[in-house]
């Protein structure tokens, strides 16, 4: 029954609904356009759509923000997303600022080390910061309790989201563009987003949709299936998977908070 009534009746008229409501928001707020992060996810993809639906690729600036621990797989989405939409895209390399605040020194060196490797330290910390029926992400919410190493880890994560953020903010307010944000109601749920960075914009359209709706109306609406079909992740470390950090499926978490409203 839950399962059920997590299926989007009529996605078609969701999504006009919600072009809707970004045009509607742009012109009451007098901005000029819409900017927002493309990261190659599928969340920032299906804003991205329905950005250009609302008020043509003309108007539409995406910026992807890539580090040293972007994988080159998102931009290569990101570059295809931005390309098939037509939109301005701006890369923007961030990892000059993230190593004069000192965001690198918070781990140990990456130069010449094989991705492999680095994936299986980050699953390792992970492991290692987790205690018994709490895992590593659980402790993150409570800020990390007085462990250092975990403190450390904290700031490592999400000073990526607010320096990315920052530079939206910048650049749509240099065009008078509206920040779109794109989060969406599983991360809102369970604490899976950044006070001041991914969940800071002038709208949230995807809020109210689980991510598994989030695929659906994706899927609605002609996203790629390379995006559609690929492994959510954050891509703040190697190897990091949206499902590894939460422990668990996004289609079991979505039918326990559905079930639980």
């Amino acid at each position: 029954m839950i399962k059920e009534r997590l299926v989007i009746q009529n996605p078609h008229d969701t999504c006009k609904k919600l072009e809707d409501f970004i045009g509607t928001s742009m012109e009451k707020s007098h901005k000029a356009g819409c900017i927002l992060g493309i990261s190659g996810g599928l969340d920032s993809a299906l804003v991205a759509y329905l950005a250009v639906r609302a008020v043509g690729k003309e108007n539409v600036m995406g910026i992807f923000m890539p580090e040293r621990d972007t994988s080159k797989k998102s931009y290569n989405d990101a570059r295809m997303l931005a390309d098939v939409l037509g939109i301005s895209f701006k890369e923007i390399d961030i990892k000059p600022i993230l190593r004069k605040i000192g965001v690198y020194g918070l781990e140990p060196p990456a130069f010449y080390v094989p991705r492999s490797f680095q994936e299986k330290y980050v699953y390792n910390k992970n492991k290692k910061l987790s205690r018994d029926n709490e895992p590593t992400f659980l402790r993150m919410l409570k800020g990390g309790e007085g462990d250092r190493e975990l403190q450390k880890h904290i700031a490592y994560i999400n000073t990526k989201h607010r320096i990315r953020m920052t530079y939206l903010y910048y650049y749509g307010e240099i065009n008078n563009y509206m920040v779109l944000g794109t989060a969406n109601k599983s991360e809102y749920m369970t604490g899976f987003f950044v006070k001041y960075g991914d969940a800071a914009a002038d709208i949230q359209p995807l809020l109210p949709f689980y991510k598994t709706q989030i695929i659906e109306l994706s899927k609605a609406i002609m996203v790629p299936d390379s995006i559609i079909n690929k492994a959510p992740a954050p891509d703040l470390m190697p190897g990091m998977g949206d499902e590894d950090v939460l422990g668990i499926s996004y289609e079991s978490l979505d039918m326990a908070i559905a079930g639980l409203e």
